[in-house]
């Protein structure tokens, strides 16, 4: 090889590499001949350092068709080299915080999984005490004022048929405070569901319905069919499985205008499916997107870990299919 000498066209040739796109300048050119083949060196300082092996590739394209080149060495801009390296360093930031920032995002999940459990949980207690203080207090309290408004009435009649009417009113409105104590206690703790679990209390609530409304046809499917086979399973699943089901009844009754509704119930070793379905008149894009009873079904179930999917059913009208875990045993 020769000597490097220095050539009078390198400053055609720097000038020509700095009209090439992504080139800011070329400098230090050196070029020389050695065997008959035309080797030329020069520094590079590109726009972008990433974009180093496509500007190398373009420079020595251009040397080679427009100087004859052969060979082509280009070094980087000293700056440009730092300028990776805080580049690279950067992208390994960026690359760290989205991963924190993604354990993060995981670990506010799980909490608010976990707050929105022991929520459903603390609720379904206060229920039950609420329940038991309706009927051990209010619920007493009310038979006995109906009972002595009886006695008054018993008494006063024939002799103060004035007050004997006023104690028979007394009588009627015990009798529909009653009425009201147990339709709340109903509402916030069904007898059937405390003492059979999620089987009897689902019957009770088609039984309840098929009384109130004769003429809608109520179809349950139970596997297994026993209860004591189906068994019992976690509480918080157990409770979120029978408000679900309260909920699609009441949207199938009251604002489907259903003509059939079938409920059926299964479980596995590991998982509840509960899917109700009607042939109503569905539910347009709005409400199946934001309706709060959806809303309230699909929280209830994540909040034990399970979901609720809502589509268009067989019959035209619509189909909530439930997922919960299930662990219990038989009973």
């Amino acid at each position: 090889m020769s000597d490097p000498r220095l050539d009078p066209d390198t400053a055609a040739i720097c000038s020509a590499l700095e009209s090439l796109p992504g080139v800011r300048r070329a400098h230090d050119a050196q070029v020389w001949s050695s065997d008959g083949a035309v080797t030329f060196a020069a520094v590079l300082e590109p726009e972008r350092i990433d974009a180093w092996d496509e500007v190398c590739a373009s420079a020595r394209s251009l040397l080679h068709a427009r100087f004859g080149v052969e060979r082509a060495l280009f070094q980087p801009q000293a700056g440009a080299i730092g300028e990776l390296a805080r580049q690279l360093h950067q992208a390994r930031a960026d690359r760290d915080a989205a991963v924190r920032q993604g354990l993060e995002t995981e670990q506010q999940r799980d909490v608010a999984g976990d707050l929105a459990l022991r929520y459903e949980r603390d609720l379904e207690a206060e229920r039950t005490r609420l329940g038991r203080a309706l009927n051990d207090e209010l619920a007493q309290h009310a038979t006995s004022i109906r009972a002595m408004a009886a006695t008054f009435e018993a008494r006063l009649t024939g002799r103060e048929p004035t007050l004997a009417q006023l104690a028979s009113l007394m009588v009627g409105n015990a009798e529909s405070m009653l009425a009201a104590i147990r339709t709340v206690i109903q509402n916030i703790r069904p007898e059937a569901f405390d003492e059979g679990g999620l089987v009897e209390g689902v019957r009770a609530l088609v039984d309840d319905w098929r009384l109130r409304q004769p003429t809608i046809r109520f179809e349950l499917l139970i596997d297994p069919a026993d209860a004591a086979a189906f068994g019992v399973g976690p509480a918080d699943v157990e409770h979120a499985g029978y408000r679900i089901v309260a909920e699609a009844l009441d949207n199938a009754v009251l604002h489907a205008q259903a003509r059939t509704v079938v409920v059926s119930m299964h479980r596995n070793e590991t998982r509840l499916t509960l899917q109700i379905s009607d042939d109503g008149c569905g539910l347009p894009a709005r409400a199946r997107a934001e309706g709060s009873g959806l809303r309230r079904m699909r929280e209830r179930a994540a909040a034990c870990g399970g979901a609720v999917d809502v589509s268009t059913g067989e019959a035209g009208g619509v189909e909530v299919l439930v997922r919960l875990p299930w662990s219990g045993g038989t009973v």
